[in-house]
């Protein structure tokens, strides 16, 4: 391998490790490329919600309930939970302009502010460390979240796509299972803002 062509395998292969990339990364001798190893895939995740209403008024709050369901030979360990809401007519940093948001933490028992609000349009709430909520395979579980749109909030139709933003898998021993879930089955809802 020339020696630019291998100096840029090197840093794709440190980038992937630095974005946290799950999966092994190997570099052989120094003839050989890097070999990316895509993690191993033990079942699914299906991620819905309810509570969406068809429109909505300025100044008005949705209460929507997000369910997950996993189905795999491990317990699921959620870590954070994540709202995607965007508008097509809002700029693309400023998409959750005049939304508020809370979720009900059910290890705290109580309302909270949503951890992070990111520009493009993502809402993220994180679960505390301890004690971990576990879920067994093909149990139903959900999360509360309260989302208000006040006057600065952008007029049009509004997209929410509820999902679980990370996670941990343990195996019947309680070990961590370096696994993934496939999440091709995650719903989308949309909403017009008058």
């Amino acid at each position: 391998m020339k020696r630019p062509m291998r100096r840029a395998a090197l840093a794709l292969a440190a980038g992937m490790a630095a974005l946290g990339t799950v999966g092994t990364v190997g570099i052989g001798s120094a003839s050989a490329a890097p070999t990316i190893t895509a993690p191993t895939v033990v079942g699914t995740i299906q991620e819905a919600g309810k509570g969406v209403p068809a429109s909505l008024k300025r100044g008005q709050t949705v209460y929507l309930t997000m369910y997950y369901r996993q189905e795999s030979r491990d317990t699921l360990v959620p870590e954070s939970f994540g709202l995607g809401l965007f508008n097509m007519k809002a700029p693309g940093q400023g998409q959750l302009r005049g939304i508020s948001a809370t979720w009900w933490n059910q290890v705290t028992h109580r309302w909270e502010n949503a951890g992070q609000y990111a520009p493009e349009g993502d809402l993220l709430f994180s679960l505390p460390n301890t004690p971990r909520v576990k879920v067994a395979s093909g149990t139903l579980a959900h999360v509360y979240v309260r989302i208000t749109f006040g006057r600065a909030a952008f007029a049009g139709q509004w997209h929410f796509i509820p999902r679980v933003n990370g996670y941990t898998l343990l195996t019947s021993k309680g070990v961590q299972d370096w696994a993934n879930l496939d999440e091709t089955s995650r719903k989308q809802y949309t909403s017009t803002l008058r």
